[in-house]
């Protein structure tokens, strides 16, 4: 007779315990990679450090670089955005430069023309930094491009001829030489030329254009030329405009007409410039006398930019005016137009 099995399994073996589950391995957490607004705020940082910079730090564009350099290259490389990735290598190119490595510099000054081609910045930049280098034959297309954009710009045709003369190519320089004081002259007659009932041929706003654009010529003409526009100008924008050019000269030959005229001054603009000018010629002045004896050597053609760019307007202004840049085409070393951030 067979016996009957326990009720609910009695007599079997234990069930073995049951297998813990097998846990998923979590994902990798993914690092979200730069914006184009990270990418900003980091190219900002970097060029308020370099504005920052004093004269006398001269590793710190190198310790930048060290820095800040991969980030920098990464936006230049990577952003979406064109101005900006432009603006990277332009100041790449600037912080390389002024750390004495010209040819990286170069390298970025060529990028950033291609990101933005039709701009003329960083044309004019990298027309400066081959002749810097030395490759004078290669600035020379960079240089006619922007003379070709702005012919009334003095120290343009300047560096134009230089290039030429360092090239070995004396006739295109004699040509650039001549165009320049071509320019310089018909600048001149735009400041003064007036009509036979004694208006001014040119508008206010062209003749304060024509006076900031005489900066690089540091001649005995243009020296008394300036002096006479002084003397003569009825409208205060222009003579704020012609203080303006005789502060950046700082010929000493100015400094007496300008304190006159500065006593004399009604407008608050007009006067500060005048008195800005006076300083700037106390500071450091260039020994001439417009129309008694010429200025030690020629008009001087700066290689390489100063702190951010050597421009034809004053290095610092009068508290409280802004700059009134002689064209809008014309940007600060270190940007680019349309710098976004």
């Amino acid at each position: 007779m067979l016996l009957g099995l326990g009720a609910c399994g009695e007599g079997l073996p234990p069930a073995p315990p049951p297998k813990p589950r097998a846990e998923g391995k979590a994902a990798p957490e993914v690092k979200a990679g730069p914006t184009d607004e990270s990418r900003a705020e980091l190219y900002l940082q970097a060029k308020e450090r370099m504005a920052a910079l004093l004269p006398e730090d001269k590793d710190g564009p190198q310790r930048i670089v060290t820095e800040l350099g991969p980030g920098l290259r990464e936006i230049a490389d990577n952003a979406s955005d064109a101005p900006l990735r432009a603006n990277a290598s332009l100041l790449l190119g600037t912080l390389h430069e002024r750390a004495g490595d010209r040819r990286t510099a170069i390298s970025f000054y060529r990028q950033t023309l291609a990101l933005l081609p039709n701009e003329i910045e960083p044309r004019r930049v990298l027309a400066l930094a081959l002749a810097a280098d030395g490759q004078f034959e290669a600035a020379i297309p960079e240089q006619e491009a922007v003379v070709k954009d702005d012919p009334d710009d003095l120290e343009a045709w300047l560096l134009l001829g230089e290039v030429n003369v360092k090239a070995g190519r004396t006739e295109e320089a004699t040509k650039a030489y001549a165009a320049y004081e071509m320019r310089r002259r018909g600048l001149i007659d735009g400041l003064t030329l007036q009509n036979k009932d004694g208006t001014y041929v040119m508008p206010v706003d062209q003749r304060a254009a024509c006076a900031r654009a005489l900066i690089p010529a540091r001649d005995n003409g243009t020296g008394l030329a300036l002096l006479y526009a002084l003397s003569r100008e009825p409208d205060p924008v222009v003579r704020q405009a012609l203080a303006e050019a005789m502060g950046s000269q700082r010929l000493t030959g100015y400094k007496a007409a300008l304190t006159e005229a500065a006593a004399k001054e009604a407008h608050p603009e007009a006067k500060a410039a005048m008195l800005w000018a006076v300083q700037e010629i106390e500071r450091d002045p260039l020994e001439s006398r417009p129309g008694r004896r010429r200025p030690r050597g020629r008009p001087r053609v700066m290689w390489l930019r100063g702190q951010v760019r050597r421009d034809r307007t004053p290095r610092t202004l009068p508290r409280g005016q802004v700059r009134r840049d002689r064209t809008p085409r014309t940007l600060p070393r270190g940007q680019v137009r349309r710098d976004r951030t």
